[in-house]
């Protein structure tokens, strides 16, 4: 019984092995030397494969590393400042998308959220927000929507709605707040 495998590999093709029990039976060198150049035919062929396939295990790694080690440096970041305007990158993606107001059935306006408040400082403050950050609050405090609700209208996490809301609310606060210390500080 044969023990190496290579050699069991090489053995499977019938014609080889029809070749190699020929020989047996009737050893002559040129049997032996047409399977002894068939096996070095066959161990170089194992050899390429072999080398085939550690060169592609090591390039695909340092494909991925490279791949990795770039996509690290470039990373896409919507929620990153813009330097000259003070918004966000998210901001400046176009939403295709229409919101209803589903008691209505009507487009949702942004710009209703402004018109609810008297007060001139908050109506000035607000009209300052996104577009997308007074939807989202007109939407929670206006129409009573819940967040779960509203991440799943617009197809976003709740805790991006959460984050909007919040920046929003902070903003409104911080501006107020100034406004107020100023008119304050004038009287």
């Amino acid at each position: 019984m044969i023990q190496n495998q290579l050699l069991k590999n090489f053995l499977k093709n019938p014609e080889i092995n029809q070749l190699y029990q020929s020989y047996l039976e009737k050893p002559t060198t040129y049997k032996k030397e047409m399977i002894e150049k068939i096996f070095q035919i066959h161990g170089r062929k194992i050899q390429l494969l072999s080398y085939f396939s550690k060169t592609l295990t090591f390039e695909s790694q340092k494909f991925d590393k490279k791949i990795r080690h770039n996509n690290k440096l470039n990373q896409l970041i919507l929620d990153k400042h813009i330097d000259d305007g003070g918004g966000k990158l998210l901001d400046l993606i176009a939403d295709e998308r229409n919101y209803y107001d589903s008691e209505f059935n009507t487009p949702v306006e942004s710009s209703e959220l402004e018109m609810i408040f008297e007060d001139k400082q908050l109506y000035e403050i607000v009209s300052t927000l996104s577009a997308k950050q007074k939807e989202i609050l007109y939407l929670l405090f206006v129409k009573d929507r819940t967040e779960e609700e509203l991440a799943l209208e617009l197809g976003v996490s709740k805790q991006a709605i959460n984050k909007v809301k919040n920046h929003a609310l902070r903003k409104i606060r911080k501006e107020y707040e100034s406004a107020n210390r100023r008119d304050f500080n004038t009287n």
